[in-house]
């Protein structure tokens, strides 16, 4: 697919989205990606994933990404609107089930498909429990001004901020805190995005907590 690219925002200051002119009769599901291709000469290939960021239930495609010193994040950063992206159409399995508790667990970047599922909720107006679990390194969260509102809009979602750098990286004491009974720990799907190192550490916390390995799913974000 083609897309014509509406506008760029920055989202904080090393992260920026393209807005992409959404296709009529377009459909995916929150948390889905697009393989971007750009024409660009890098050792590394001239294709990338990106989460779309944005929900089904939105106008426009978003996609969300850190900048970045390759051939391919540089040129990305440099297009206008008004230029054109070569996309795939929406593949991937790491989407919400809104039939079960959620524990949404991002590292950074990751929290783009959970940007996409919480405002699906919202707008479809679903009674998805959803615990959001955002952990940055430093404490300029991308979308939190966002976040907040539908918090304040959906008694049913739960956000707690970690900024990993002043209050440690998540571990087995934190987790059990905010997750407060067995129950929760045993009836949840627990849904990792993020660098791969953090979504491993993460994982293996979940599994010393005894969550059932069919209720983990994970996406990991490899640096471009």
């Amino acid at each position: 697919m083609i897309l014509n690219v509406l506008e760029k925002k920055q989202v904080s200051k090393n992260i920026f989205s393209l807005i992409l002119e959404k296709p009529k009769g377009f459909i995916f599901y929150p948390g889905q990606y697009l393989d971007v291709e750009l024409p660009v000469d890098d050792p590394n290939g001239s294709t990338r994933a990106f989460t779309i960021s944005s929900s089904p239930t939105e106008n426009s495609l978003m996609v969300t990404t850190k900048k970045g010193i390759s051939p391919f994040k540089k040129f990305m950063e440099n297009i206008k609107p008004g230029e054109t992206v070569s996309t795939s159409h929406p593949a991937g399995t790491f989407t919400l089930d809104e039939t079960e508790k959620a524990v949404f667990i991002a590292g950074g970047i990751g929290i783009t498909p959970f940007r996409s599922m919480i405002k699906y909720v919202l707008d479809q107006q679903l009674k998805t429990p959803i615990i959001l679990i955002y952990l940055n390194s430093v404490n300029n969260f991308p979308f939190k001004n966002e976040l907040d509102n539908w918090q304040n809009k959906l008694p049913n979602l739960k956000i707690h901020y970690v900024n990993t750098t002043v209050q440690g990286k998540l571990d087995k004491g934190k987790l059990k805190i905010i997750l407060h009974t067995k129950y929760l720990i045993l009836n949840t799907i627990f849904y990792l995005a993020g660098p791969p190192g953090m979504v491993d550490d993460v994982e293996k916390i979940l599994l010393k907590i005894e969550v059932d390995p069919i209720n983990i799913r994970t996406d990991r974000f490899d640096g471009y």
